[in-house]
């Protein structure tokens, strides 16, 4: 009975962390946009805005990471 639930638990634990892992490659993705030469012309503001996003998607990518890390640390396959 406590290996079932335990397995349960474990392809929760792996839904879980594939869905942050498929967030986390659109965030990566969507950074690239941000990358030095993806927009060649820009105004000195709209220069400052991207990288303010740049950064908000830089550490949302961090925090994913870390999430996919606890979730994993929580219910490891043993």
């Amino acid at each position: 009975m406590a290996s079932a639930n335990y397995e349960m638990l474990i392809e929760m634990r792996d839904k879980i962390v594939d869905y942050l892992e498929e967030e986390k490659k659109i965030c990566e993705d969507a950074l690239k946009a941000y990358e030095p030469g993806a927009i060649l012309d820009s105004s000195e503001e709209i220069r400052v805005m991207r990288e303010r996003e740049a950064i908000k998607l830089r550490d949302r990518v961090y925090e994913l990471r870390r999430h996919i890390q606890v979730i994993k640390a929580m219910y490891p396959n043993t």
